[in-house]
């Protein structure tokens, strides 16, 4: 779909524990995290995702075809009230994707303000080693 080079799929393989790690000693024996890959292979990752942000960030928030979303809708219920906000998606795609991407602490990739990890927390199931895009979308009450 994003036509992402076979070097960059095998770090990408290894970063979701499709594939074994190449280095002695990982942090978790399933799999690599984003900083323990080779500056090289991080430099591949990155410049990768910087070339195909817009495309990446498009197709994670708005998606693609007659069911493409126009708008984003955050309902947010607390213990003594509720609220929402609405949002054009361009405007989303803006705020959540209009960032430098980077390797975090904890290992992930951030692309500006949406993560993208390996899924886990399926008890081991194939699904678990699956990217995972994530945004906290209450942060745009911040912005109204």
């Amino acid at each position: 779909m994003w036509n992402i080079p076979a070097t960059v799929i095998s770090i990408l393989k290894r970063y979701t524990g499709e594939e074994v790690p190449t280095i002695d000693n990982p942090k978790d024996e399933r799999r690599m995290f984003a900083n323990e890959f080779s500056k090289k292979e991080q430099k591949l990752v990155i410049d990768w995702l910087s070339k195909n942000q817009s495309l990446i960030v498009s197709d994670t928030l708005k998606g693609r075809g007659k069911f493409a979303a126009e708008w984003m809708l955050v309902a947010q219920k607390n213990s003594t009230n509720a609220r929402w906000i609405l949002k054009s998606m361009n405007f989303c795609m803006n705020y959540f994707g209009n960032r430098d991407i980077k390797i975090t602490k904890r290992g992930n990739f951030k692309i500006g303000k949406i993560t993208m990890q390996r899924k886990g927390g399926d008890g081991g199931r194939e699904t678990s080693k699956m990217l995972q895009f994530k945004i906290n979308p209450t942060e745009l009450f911040n912005n109204e």
